[in-house]
């Protein structure tokens, strides 16, 4: 796997709208001269999500709590394969602050961590926010 530079933390403030169709369309002819696509304006990102066998985590995100964590195994390749670059992440929000901290690894080694095999993987940070 050839490794890439990547942020191993990131905060940001998050605030997100539901809007109709219509104010969309609106939007868009509003900032159409503005926008300009970068490289990665058509990327792939792949996501699975982990939880508890009563679905804990994705029922409390659905209360809309003042906190709220996720696990999750990310990729930005359409088809990953065993030694593709993946990302185990650990994002949390406070109110509208979101946090991520993440891993690098081959898709390989991050599915043995996710099984208990912590002997290749070690950040001492993210084994504590996974317990």
């Amino acid at each position: 796997m050839a490794e890439k530079n990547f942020q191993h933390h990131f905060q940001r403030f998050e605030t997100k709208y539901i809007i109709s169709k219509e104010t969309l369309l609106d939007l868009l002819l509003e900032f159409e001269g503005y926008l300009v696509e970068d490289e990665r304006a058509y990327s792939t990102i792949n996501n699975l999500y982990y939880d508890t066998p009563s679905y804990q985590l994705i029922r409390e995100s659905l209360e809309n709590p003042y906190f709220d964590e996720k696990v999750r195994l990310r990729t930005y390749q359409e088809y990953p394969t065993e030694d593709s670059q993946v990302f185990l992440e650990i994002k949390k929000k406070t109110e509208n602050l979101v946090t991520k901290r993440r891993l690098a690894a081959d898709l390989l080694t991050a599915e043995a961590y996710l099984d208990g095999d912590y002997s290749q993987l070690t950040d001492l940070q993210i084994d504590k926010e996974m317990v």
